[in-house]
């Protein structure tokens, strides 16, 4: 059996897009064509996409050789370090692989997306403590110049009385921006604490 060696950082690139030139359809090995397609792990939908584009040239493509060479891909992706890497990266499993490789592509890809899963949880809250630290950030900026020009020979006393009474609204929300700051950062450590604990349970 021939075989096709593709690096895994190519495997998302390969084949990803069916549109094929007139000259690529005329000289196209299907059976590498469709090696490559396998290895990557697409569909067999992925052929009707290339029929479609060889037909308008006047192409056909050769089914038997291209399901040969699929077949033969989906041997090396189809394998439990695929399936990890995949759940890994949040990717979802399309169903491509056969009975006798499905088992342990879908026991790798539960652990990576175990993974994947507790660290967008921590991405999550860390972004949320981002999200409301920028806004005590604009808070303070805000006050700073309502108190600037409160005090300013400028101001009108209907101003100031605005003012104040913002100032007053800005401060009371700063104070509740620290007390759900201070939540999140417990939350956050729990989740970084659950994240290093999955890890720690990955057998990869």
């Amino acid at each position: 059996m021939t075989a096709w060696i593709i690096p895994f950082t190519a495997l998302i690139l390969v084949g990803g897009c069916a549109t094929m030139s007139e000259e690529e359809c005329l000289t196209a090995d299907w059976r590498a064509i469709g090696y490559e397609d396998g290895a990557a792990g697409l569909q067999i939908a992925q052929l009707s996409k290339r029929r479609e584009a060889c037909a308008k040239h006047g192409v056909r493509p050769d089914t038997a050789s291209y399901r040969t060479g699929r077949d033969e891909g989906l041997q090396l992706y189809c394998t439990e370090h695929q399936g990890f890497r995949l759940g890994r990266a949040g990717g979802t499993y399309s169903g491509v692989c056969p009975a006798d490789l499905e088992g342990l592509f879908l026991r790798g890809h539960s652990a990576g997306r175990d993974i994947y899963l507790a660290q967008s949880a921590v991405n999550q809250v860390a972004s949320a403590i981002s999200d409301l630290e920028r806004e005590r950030e604009h808070i303070l900026d805000d006050i700073t110049e309502m108190s600037a020009h409160l005090v300013s020979d400028e101001a009108t006393k209907e101003e100031r009385v605005t003012l104040l009474a913002d100032i007053a609204r800005l401060k009371e929300r700063h104070t509740e921006l620290e007390l759900d700051i201070e939540e999140l950062e417990q939350e956050l450590a729990l989740r970084e604490a659950e994240y290093q604990e999955v890890l720690a349970r990955s057998p990869y």
